[in-house]
């Protein structure tokens, strides 16, 4: 299922000061993108702010629920930083759909490069009522 947010900040093509990300998806349903952030994106100097990675997170996450068909909204973000990132690296973004219920769906996530994880995350997500 492929849908257009043209606003939204972390994908939407129309958003102004948008990161105008791109998603694919593989088989398993896994959402990927990547990402090199500027240091306009810090928090501490050369430090990418944490607010902006769980962003991240919460938005793979999303676009692996929004393409499993679904429609949800999250309603609790748990995030675990582990390493800190500096501007201008290339960052890579993973999340999929680990539990899934009627109405609930249960995701993880992470941020990475070919060292490891800087932050990685679990969700719960609640699907929209008709």
């Amino acid at each position: 299922m492929t849908q257009s947010y043209d606003n939204c900040f972390v994908c939407g093509a129309a958003n102004p000061i948008g990161l105008k990300l791109v998603f694919r998806y593989d088989e398993s349903g896994h959402a990927h993108s990547e990402v090199i952030l500027a240091e306009h994106f810090e928090g501490y100097p050369q430090v990418i702010h944490g607010g902006i990675l769980s962003t991240l997170l919460d938005e793979v996450m999303a676009k692996a629920v929004i393409h499993s068909g679904k429609i949800a909204f999250t309603a609790k973000l748990q995030v675990s930083y582990r390493r800190p990132v500096k501007p201008d690296v290339k960052l890579r973004l993973e999340g999929w759909i680990t539990e899934a219920k009627s109405r609930t769906i249960k995701t993880a996530a992470r941020v990475y490069d070919s060292e490891g994880s800087f932050a990685e995350a679990e969700a719960v997500f609640i699907v929209a009522k008709s």
